[in-house]
């Protein structure tokens, strides 16, 4: 059964059980705020503005302990006021989160210049990234004990390395399946994790939000930073994978998000790694293979290009390393 958005009455329902009775006024705030795996909801309660997150689908997380995580280290987030697991109509992870006041650094118009300072979005993502994490990598959700969900067909929700949280075998058959890419091109990006494993693993595991551009509350006047939100697709992994998703959003993809300073991200980041050497091209193949390629139209100009594109970082991998032994580069 497809997800629909709830109503204001269940959503009235779901903050009283959460808050204990019903708020004074609840306002759907989809599709204007919009979010990719929530739905939200502006209540008034004891006169005091909240936001009500209900997930989409089951098992959906709301990312409580990232955000615990981040609170503890001080990075500007709002208050967990109440959390329910399956508290929605149809069992959905819920949240009633303090209202931060300000302006989404998403959606942005296009040709818009960046409406947050690179520099102060490099210096959050670095403090994001210094914060360690002691157990298995993968996605984190709400309870460790409950690790399930998963927001990529290339991904798995934990494993016992961080090369093994990249199953390339049931995005690669099914983009095959497709036609997207040939068996061959299936076998390469299937061998890739076992093949990259030493590099992969030699990485310091590392909390990182995965999606960090579009979830930010900024000053209307100042474009600062007020507070960080949506943590569904926490991560506990290499910090090289989210900043690929950087790397992706502002340089590769045909249509870069917004004109960015990547210099000036990258001087308060503090990196100069090549986007373009092995890791930086396995983690944009993955990052294709999870948000462009399952529900692109390959006759469109999008969706040719992300094709073309994971086609091409496919073959820049032929004939390297024992896993893909016997693969000849194309003429």
């Amino acid at each position: 059964m497809s997800a629909q958005l709830p109503s204001v009455d269940q959503a009235r329902a779901v903050a009283a059980k959460l808050l204990g009775r019903a708020p004074a006024s609840v306002e759907s705030l989809w599709p204007r705020i919009r979010s990719n795996d929530c739905y939200v909801f502006r209540l008034e309660f004891g006169g005091r503005p909240m936001l009500l997150k209900v997930a989409r689908r089951p098992r959906i997380p709301m990312g409580v302990y990232f955000h615990s995580r981040l609170r503890e280290a001080g990075i500007p987030v709002p208050e967990l006021i109440a959390f329910g697991p399956r508290a929605g109509p149809r069992g959905e992870n819920c949240a009633v989160w303090e209202w931060i006041e300000g302006k989404p650094s998403r959606p942005w118009p296009k040709g818009a210049p960046c409406p947050f300072d690179e520099m102060e979005f490099g210096e959050l993502m670095r403090a994001i990234h210094e914060l360690r994490f002691d157990g298995a990598p993968g996605l984190l959700g709400d309870d460790l004990a409950d690790r399930t969900y998963t927001w990529g067909p290339a991904l798995r929700p934990v494993s016992a390395t961080w090369a093994g949280v990249f199953d390339g075998r049931a995005a690669a058959a099914d983009l095959a399946g497709r036609g997207y890419i040939s068996e061959e091109e299936a076998a390469i990006f299937a061998a890739l994790p076992e093949m990259l494993g030493a590099e992969l693993n030699a990485t310091e595991r590392r909390l990182l939000h995965m999606d960090l551009r579009s979830n930010l509350i900024l000053d209307p006047a100042t474009g600062r930073v007020r507070a960080v939100v949506d943590y569904t697709e926490s991560f506990a992994g290499d910090p090289r994978f989210e900043l690929a998703v950087v790397d992706y959003w502002f340089i590769d993809r045909m249509e870069p998000f917004l004109p960015f300073d990547m210099p000036r991200f990258r001087a308060a980041y503090a990196t100069a790694h090549n986007h373009r050497d092995a890791l930086g091209r396995f983690y944009l193949a993955v990052i294709l293979a999870c948000d462009e390629l399952p529900g692109c139209d390959p006759t469109s100009l999008g969706g040719g290009w992300a094709i073309t594109t994971f086609r091409s970082v496919l073959d820049s991998f032929r004939g390297q390393g024992s896993g893909l032994a016997g693969t000849t580069s194309r003429q």
